[in-house]
């Protein structure tokens, strides 16, 4: 009978001993989560101060200097370009819509 109590004192022993492990790893783990937000945060903010990449940079250095190199009469000349065609576009809408209704006029008669 003592080798029997003693054998589950042992047993009990180790149960406690792997339940305190295990209570140690839960409590190491809480605090880890704990940390996590302020993590986040810094991850996040150090994300926001970090340069874009280097693609991305010559990229836009190359559509700055497009930009400055465009000079005021060019600009000029693409809008003046631009309403030439808006005016021939409505003047060809306006012929349409007068053949059309020449067309209706010749079949009602």
């Amino acid at each position: 009978m003592a080798k029997l109590k003693q054998a589950s004192l042992f047993d009990e022993n180790y149960e406690l001993q792997a339940l305190r492990e295990k209570e140690r790893k839960l409590a190491e783990a809480q605090k880890e989560y704990q940390k996590l937000p302020a993590l986040l945060a810094k991850q996040k903010q150090e994300n926001e101060a970090t340069m874009p990449p280097m693609v991305e940079i010559r990229e836009r250095q190359k559509f700055n200097r497009f930009e400055q190199s465009l000079s005021r009469g060019q600009i000029e000349n693409v809008l003046r370009t631009q309403r030439q065609s808006l005016g021939m576009t409505l003047l060809l809408l306006v012929a349409t819509i007068l053949m059309v209704l020449w067309g209706l006029r010749m079949i009602a008669n």
